[in-house]
């Protein structure tokens, strides 16, 4: 009887433990709609490159002059590398004027998934992948 409880704690935490990774990590269809594409021009205000995905947030300024705060999530660290994008070619941005190409979130706030980043100097930068599945047609680019 004194083994039970230190066993059934044990147990019930196990399980409980082999749950949470569930909740560490979202599917890309559950939060952004891969059906639309939006490019979003604005200032590059910082950038955060961690696993287990980069995020960098970016103001715009929309035709009345309202601001709005994006944030936008591309892959990870050491894809985005392999992709041929470093870490200092973001940060060359922050301040500057920027066009970033993504799938919007599918709940209508300012979020996306980032697959493009297009610098001040015109360059394009990869940051996640090809995720936009629509139809292919000339208006899909800016």
């Amino acid at each position: 009887m004194k083994r039970a409880l230190p066993v059934a704690l044990f147990a019930t935490f196990s399980f409980a433990s082999l749950a949470l990774p569930v909740f560490a990590h979202h599917g890309f269809q559950a939060e952004f709609d891969g059906q639309k594409l939006v490019y979003v021009t604005g200032t590059l205000m910082r950038l955060e490159w961690e696993n287990p995905h980069i995020y960098f947030y970016v103001d715009a300024k929309d035709a009345d002059g309202k601001v709005t705060s994006w944030q936008f999530e591309g892959d990870s660290p050491n894809v985005v590398k392999r992709a041929g994008t470093q870490r200092q070619d973001i940060l060359a941005n922050v301040g500057k004027a920027i066009t970033v190409r993504a799938c919007p979130g599918k709940d209508g706030s300012p979020k996306g998934a980032a697959e493009t980043l297009k610098g001040s100097d015109g360059r394009e930068l990869v940051v996640g992948g090809r995720r936009y599945v629509g139809d292919g047609k000339p208006g899909d680019q800016p």
